[in-house]
C-alpha cells in the first residue's frame, strides 16, 4: 500500500505548493526544468525568472502507477524508484555490474568514452556514452572536455576510469562549491591553460571541446551553494552545470542545485505549511 503525499511530507502538498519538479536537462546550452501541476496533473516547463521558490525537504518519485503519480520516498541523487526507473538495475548507473549481458538493458552494451573535464583550474575523469560526450560536459558544468578512451561497453569504460583516475591521481568527481568556484570570470581560460599544460601526457587524447556558452557571465566572486529545500529569491544571473546563480535581497550571490530539485515540490508561498514539519 502506497502513503499518500500528505502523510510523507507532514503536510498537504496541494496546499503547499504548487508543483512537483519531475525533469531537469540542458538542450545544448539552454538549460529546461519541468514541474506536475498538483491540481490538473499537467506537464509544463518551469520559469526561474523572476525567481521566488519555496522547496519541499520531502522527495517523491516523478513516476507513474497505473496512471497516477508513484508516490514512493526516494533517496538523494535519484528521480525514481527502482519501480518506475528506466534503468533495469539502479545501482548500475554508478556501479556497472556487466557488459550489458546481465539484465535487458542495452546501455551498458553500448560504446562509451571516458573523458577529461575542466572546471578551471580543477580536473576529473568521467565516463558517459560516446553519443553524449559533449552533453555530459553541458550537464557537469565543465569548462573544457576532452576525450581520453573508448571502450566497448560501460563497465569496461568504469574499469577504466577507476584506472586512469588511480594512476593519475585524479578524481572522479567535483564538489558543488568547485563548481560554483568555476562560474567565476577567468575559469574557461585557466583550463584552457591547464589543459594545454596536461596534454603532452595525454598523447592519444582527442581534440579538446570548449564550453563557452552557458548562460552565465560576469561572476567576479563565486555564488554560495545554498541547501536546496527552503526559500530562493532573487534575480537570477544564470546557469552553469547543475547550479543557477542568484543575487538575494541582500545583494549576496546564492546557488541553487537545480539537479536537486528533481522529485521535490515546489511553491512560492512558505506561509501556507506553517504546520508543515519543513519548519
Amino acid at each position: 500500500m502506497f502513503r499518500d503525499a500528505a502523510e510523507i511530507m507532514g503536510s498537504d502538498p496541494l496546499r503547499c505548493h504548487r508543483s512537483q519538479v519531475v525533469a531537469f536537462r540542458w538542450r545544448g546550452f539552454t538549460p529546461e526544468l519541468w514541474e506536475r501541476m498538483n491540481d490538473s496533473g499537467e506537464l509544463r516547463p518551469l520559469s526561474l525568472e523572476p525567481l521566488d521558490l519555496f522547496v519541499s525537504e520531502a522527495r517523491l518519485c516523478t513516476g507513474e502507477r497505473d496512471g497516477a503519480p508513484c508516490l514512493e520516498t526516494l533517496t538523494p541523487g535519484l528521480g525514481r524508484c527502482r519501480a518506475c526507473d528506466s534503468f533495469p538495475v539502479q545501482e548500475c548507473r554508478f556501479q556497472p555490474r556487466c557488459r550489458g549481458t546481465l539484465c535487458e538493458g542495452t546501455v551498458c552494451g553500448e560504446e562509451h568514452t571516458v573523458y577529461l573535464a575542466l572546471f578551471g583550474p580543477r580536473a576529473k575523469v568521467g565516463m558517459t556514452r560516446s553519443s553524449r560526450l559533449r552533453e555530459r560536459g553541458i550537464e557537469q558544468g565543465a569548462d573544457l572536455i576532452v576525450e581520453l578512451e573508448r571502450q566497448r561497453s560501460r563497465y569496461e569504460a568504469r574499469e577504466a576510469e577507476q584506472r586512469i583516475s588511480r594512476e593519475r591521481g585524479l578524481p572522479q568527481a567535483t564538489s558543488l562549491q568547485s563548481l560554483a568556484e568555476s562560474a567565476v570570470d577567468g575559469s574557461l581560460e585557466e583550463a584552457v591553460r591547464i589543459w594545454e599544460g596536461m596534454s603532452p601526457s595525454f598523447p592519444a587524447a582527442g581534440r579538446p571541446q570548449v564550453l563557452d556558452g552557458y548562460p552565465l557571465r560576469g561572476l567576479a566572486t563565486a555564488p554560495r551553494v545554498m541547501p536546496t529545500a527552503g526559500k530562493h529569491r532573487g534575480e537570477l544571473l544564470g546557469a552553469k552545470g547543475r547550479l543557477a546563480v542568484y543575487r538575494d535581497e541582500l545583494g549576496m550571490l546564492k546557488a541553487l542545485d537545480l539537479k536537486d530539485l528533481v522529485a521535490r515540490f515546489v511553491g512560492t508561498s512558505p506561509s501556507a505549511c506553517a504546520q508543515s514539519t519543513l519548519f
